[in-house]
């Protein structure tokens, strides 16, 4: 009977290793979390600002400007995958990590690129010269594309150790939601202090010092906080070729990359165009501190938003939270699109519909943590973890979308005849008109696409549940082979 008990005792003892063995510490998740702060000062200024500098400052051509985008595009896809795979055949015994290496050694470079974009080659500003716009288009393709190089290295590793870290959705929540807290009290700062100080001013660019220096300590401290974990380091390492072909046969990756395409394309809008959008907030509210009551309603309402989905996500799951919420999003901005296009005392309902797509944005905080899902599920199928080529692959599909969202905003202005770099008063009345339509319609347009992609994705439900046992199963396999290899060598 005792000897039962034991037994009994001992099997309690190796389930309770194998529980806590896929659990993570704090100090890892506050330590990967904090690599938001990188990406929320050297990508959220430079996405903020360098189509403003370029496109409005150094007032480069509209056709010169496009054709760099697409230049940007393509570079912009074919390294990510390229630094996924590198990342994924990195030898953890030669260079201590898969992942790490390049956060701790890349982010440096990182922050190098970043300070180089902001130099012009040319100090005196002649938008009519060829020279000048040959030097100046130089100038923007090399830079925006060294800079997003280095941005693929760091970050595409830095995503690919969270799934690798834990398998639990509700753990990749809650790391997501602390990054994306961190990233929101990160951008704040640049987003108030540089809001109206041009990019192409020396007080400006010697500021910007200020941030590289910032995010490189943060990397490093990502890099020292940061975990791999030992299971993997036996998996099958794939070629390049057999990677690409494995992840693009993934139904779960193909559908969610078409979501994800229309937010990314929604996030460079935004973004690289903010300065256009205060100039009409400014137009239609004059005399009111426009960028202090933007900066109010984007904090509290993404914020707010973002706990509000995490706690239904629990009920309804991403998918139809993401679903529940894009709708309403949809809906808000179609409504509210009418009374706001013509001029008028009801164009400052604006304001309402400010507030309510950022109430109704908090599915963002899922982007991350439903994308790994396509990884886990690789994992079942093939046995090996693969996070940096199904994160580079992603972006190899949906970074082309950072371009093709300052193309599209780009047309639209040229078309409504807004002026380069004027103020209010010589800008014509078509061109808020064209603002309004980019800002209001174009995103309903997008997130009403978004959404038919999030109804076909498949991994939810009873179908997620037999994934996520399948895959907690093979993780205890890996495990187990880690530890009887280690008894091995010590009797050997």
């Amino acid at each position: 009977m005792f000897k039962l008990n034991q037994n009994k005792q001992d099997i309690l003892v190796i389930r309770e290793k194998a529980m806590t063995s896929e659990k993570i510490r704090t100090r890892n998740i506050f330590g990967w979390a904090l690599g938001a702060v990188p990406t929320g000062l050297l990508a959220f200024i430079f996405s903020l600002k360098y189509v403003e500098f370029f496109y409005d400052d150094l007032q480069l051509w509209p056709f010169l400007f496009i054709v760099g985008q697409v230049i940007y595009m393509t570079v912009n896809a074919l390294n990510d995958p390229l630094s996924g795979q590198l990342s994924d055949r990195t030898n953890r015994e030669r260079w201590g990590s898969r992942r790490i290496v390049y956060i701790k050694y890349g982010g440096p470079v990182w922050a190098l690129t970043f300070l180089l974009v902001w130099f012009p080659w040319t100090p005196v500003i002649q938008p009519l010269s060829l020279n000048y716009q040959i030097i100046i288009f130089l100038h923007y393709v090399l830079t925006i594309c060294l800079f997003d190089t280095m941005l693929t290295l760091v970050l595409v590793a830095w995503l690919a150790i969270l799934p690798e870290m834990t398998q639990s959705i509700d753990t990749r929540n809650k790391a997501q939601f602390l990054s994306s807290l961190i990233g929101l009290l990160t951008i704040l700062p640049p987003l108030i202090i540089l809001g109206d100080i041009p990019p192409n001013s020396d007080v400006f660019r010697w500021f910007m010092f200020i941030p590289a220096i910032i995010s490189t300590i943060f990397l490093l401290l990502t890099a020292f906080l940061s975990k791999e974990r030992p299971e993997f380091s036996q998996d099958e390492v794939f070629t390049l070729r057999e990677s690409l072909k494995t992840t693009f046969k993934s139904r779960t990756f193909l559908i969610y990359s078409g979501f994800y395409f229309c937010q990314v394309l929604l996030t460079n809008i935004g973004l690289s165009y903010f300065f256009i959008y205060i100039l009409l907030l400014e137009k239609i509210t004059p005399g009111l501190s426009v960028l202090l009551y933007f900066f109010i309603i984007y904090f509290f309402g993404t914020l707010g938003s973002y706990l509000i989905a995490i706690r239904l996500e629990r009920r309804w799951g991403m998918r139809k939270t993401i679903l529940r919420f894009g709708i309403m999003r949809v809906i808000a901005s179609v409504v509210l699109l009418f009374p706001i296009l013509p001029p008028g005392p009801l164009e400052s309902l604006i304001w309402v519909r400010l507030i309510l797509y950022y109430i109704l944005g908090g599915y963002g905080v899922f982007q991350i943590p439903m994308q790994f899902l396509a990884v886990d599920e690789d994992e079942v199928l093939h046995g090996s973890r693969r996070e940096g080529m199904f994160v580079g692959s992603m972006s190899l599909v949906t970074k082309p979308a950072a371009s093709i969202g300052p193309i599209i905003a780009t047309v639209i202005l040229t078309t409504f005849g807004y002026v380069q770099d004027g103020a209010i008063s010589v800008q014509p009345d078509s061109a808020f008109f064209g603002i309004k339509l980019l800002f209001i319609l174009v995103p309903a347009v997008v997130v009403a696409i978004s959404l038919i992609f999030i109804y076909y994705y498949p991994l939810h439900g009873e179908r997620l549940k037999k994934m996520q046992e399948q895959l907690k199963k093979l993780h205890e396999e890996k495990r187990a082979a880690i530890a009887e290899r280690a008894r091995h060598d010590e009797t050997a």
